[in-house]
């Protein structure tokens, strides 16, 4: 049985002082309407070496040095509104060893409960009011041979794109490559608050899900499912459309018509997240470090479409309909749902309306974050308390997928014997099952 044993716990701060020397960063309307949660990631290496430790913490402390806010901490100033101090309080960086499992026994074992072991905060939610860190950092060093990387971050002030452009930055500076690009890396950006300015908060309270949510007490299982690039190909081709889908398409749309199997009787809404990043130049750019995602709803066209490429289609409708005008717009709806000002929509009186989650991590290099030493083996979600979400992550070599699951017990044995979804799944990593009450 895998035992995790924490060996050492210390403050990494920026190698530069950075006290005085950068103001407050106010969080975005788009921050403060980020789930407040931290987004937990693991990369998996097969091979250790003693030096890894030292050098992954000066590495860290460099960058820091460009990634300020991320060491310093959540203040709420003035009427509601939330500021990053940048005080260079540092991250925490954990030291653990773990014994009795190997990398194999870990992937294959009960996720949730050894994930939780791995990474540095053991909680989902984040409470700012804690002055906890809002960046940290766990290597677990197996004694069956190879470590496993875990990091932290508050999402209030990264979403995925930010976090992937922070863990490559700190992989390049471990490998002395940052500083000797040409041309050198663009630096990043905290601009998304002039764009999207806060408004305030006159009773600032951090939510759980509620039951009308997610259910109360309710069994969720946790999966990762594998497509590999030869499925990935023929699935693309499913749709019969003269276009032939992208890889998130059609990967979104064959777990959208095995869910409406699975939870058939039920009105499905189904929304995808969307960076919007280049949507809004070039007022934003791919260095924007924050919360620039919205979420788009997918009409449902209804069964008769599914068969030809309709989802497919309506995915891609949907998500290149996404421009300035709809981002403001969304966001000011989804912050007077949240006020109270608006009633979020209901569904058809007698029918269940159940909100699911479809977000990608696809194209974000988390495989080039190889910090000098080796690409990861395997990158993993280490979110465990969510429901009815769906992830898709980027195979290591590039062109299959991993499709990550959260949803209810009883669905997902119902998905794992779903004709079309096992035509072209190939294995299943990870099962276990959480209780959806942690968050």
């Amino acid at each position: 049985m895998a035992k995790v044993t924490i060996l050492s716990t210390e403050t990494i701060k920026p190698s530069q002082p950075t006290t005085n020397s950068f103001p407050s960063i106010p969080l975005s309307l788009l921050d403060q309407l980020a789930p407040p949660i931290y987004t937990h990631i693991l990369f998996f290496y097969s091979t250790y070496l003693p030096e890894i430790p030292e050098k992954l913490k000066s590495s860290l402390s460099q960058s820091l040095n460009y990634f300020y806010p991320f060491a310093g901490r959540i203040r709420e100033i003035g009427k509601g509104k939330l500021h990053v101090e940048c005080n260079g309080e540092g991250a925490e960086f954990v030291e653990a060893q773990v014994t009795g499992a190997t990398m194999e026994s870990i992937r294959h074992g009960p996720v949730v409960e050894i994930f939780n072991e791995l990474l540095p905060i053991k909680k989902s939610l984040f409470d700012f009011r804690e002055s906890g860190p809002l960046l940290a950092v766990q290597i677990n060093v197996l004694d069956s041979g190879g470590f496993i990387l875990g990091v932290s971050i508050s999402h209030f002030i990264a979403d995925g794109a930010s976090l992937s452009m922070f863990l490559n930055w700190w992989s390049r500076t471990a490998s002395g490559f940052a500083e000797n690009l040409s041309p050198p890396p663009l630096l990043p950006r905290f601009d998304c608050a002039a764009v999207f300015p806060p408004e305030e908060m006159p009773h600032i309270t951090i939510h759980k899900r509620s039951s009308e949510d997610s259910g109360s007490n309710q069994d969720v299982a946790m999966r990762c499912f594998s497509i590999n690039s030869k499925e990935m190909e023929t699935l693309k081709q499913v749709g019969g459309t003269t276009t032939q889908s992208t890889r998130v398409e059609a990967v979104s749309a064959l777990i959208w018509r095995c869910i409406k199997r699975v939870q058939a009787g039920n009105r499905l809404s189904i929304s995808h997240c969307v960076n919007f990043r280049k949507r809004m130049a070039p007022v934003l750019s791919n260095e924007s470090i924050g919360n620039m995602w919205i979420n788009v709803e997918i009409p449902d066209l209804g069964i008769e479409t599914e068969s030809t490429g309709g989802i497919e289609q309506s995915i891609r409708r949907a998500v290149r309909g996404v421009d300035e005008n709809f981002v403001r717009m969304k966001a000011q709806e989804m912050w007077d749902v949240r006020e109270g000002k608006e009633q979020r929509a209901k569904g058809i009186e007698g029918i269940e309306t159940v909100e699911w989650i479809f977000t990608s991590w696809c194209r974000m290099g988390w495989y080039d974050c190889d910090f000098g030493f080796e690409a990861p083996d395997w990158v993993a979600c280490g979110i465990t308390a969510m429901k009815n979400v769906c992830m898709l992550i980027d195979a290591k070599d590039g062109q299959g997928m991993e499709v990550w699951l959260w949803m209810a017990m009883e669905e997902m044995e119902r998905i794992e014997s779903d004709s079309e979804f096992r035509l072209f799944v190939t294995s299943s990593l990870g099962g276990s099952i959480n209780r959806i009450s942690e968050y």
